[in-house]
């Protein structure tokens, strides 16, 4: 899914094509060598987002791909394949006698759903990197010669590091 790649956010290292956990781990260790050699007081909470494929709602993903440009008749046919099924429990080998229907939440394991998480989530990276509260770091302008960052890649600017649900944003 090369298109992909276009639409989500470079901070977005998660299950995208052509990204890279250890691109952002680089990325990282840059920022820190940085930090102390400014003797900065910059802090880097690490966000992991609870129970974050169950939270995903069908209005908001549908919302939120229209914004993205993906056509309807695809929105519509993930939407009817992950929230428009009738389930079954099945708990210590017994299956719950009355089915019910997904409301919400993306389904753990299938290949999809990383996708589709990316999509959901990614407003929220946009948020962040959009508002002035949060730290930036050019990594390019305020490095002393000495740290060699030839290895980078864009963006050389940073304010948030994702991988899935787990966000790193620098204050």
């Amino acid at each position: 899914m090369p298109h992909l790649s276009k639409i989500i956010s470079t901070q977005q290292a998660g299950f995208v094509p052509g990204r890279c956990i250890a691109e952002h781990g680089a990325t990282l260790q840059t920022v820190k060598m940085l930090v102390t050699s400014q003797n900065s007081s910059s802090i880097a909470p690490l966000l992991d987002q609870e129970k974050a494929y169950d939270c995903i709602h069908p209005e908001y993903l549908s919302a939120v791909m229209i914004e993205f440009g993906i056509p309807a008749s695809i929105i519509n046919s993930i939407i009817s394949l992950f929230f428009s099924t009738q389930i079954q429990v099945n708990l210590n080998g017994h299956i719950t006698n009355a089915p019910f229907t997904q409301l919400r939440g993306l389904r753990q394991r299938d290949p999809l759903s990383t996708l589709l998480f990316n999509i959901a989530f990614d407003p929220f990276i946009r948020s962040i990197h959009q508002n002035e509260t949060f730290r930036i770091f050019n990594l390019q302008q305020e490095a002393p010669p000495s740290l060699h960052l030839n290895h980078l890649i864009p963006p050389d600017t940073i304010k948030i590091l994702a991988y899935a649900d787990d966000t790193l944003v620098f204050f």
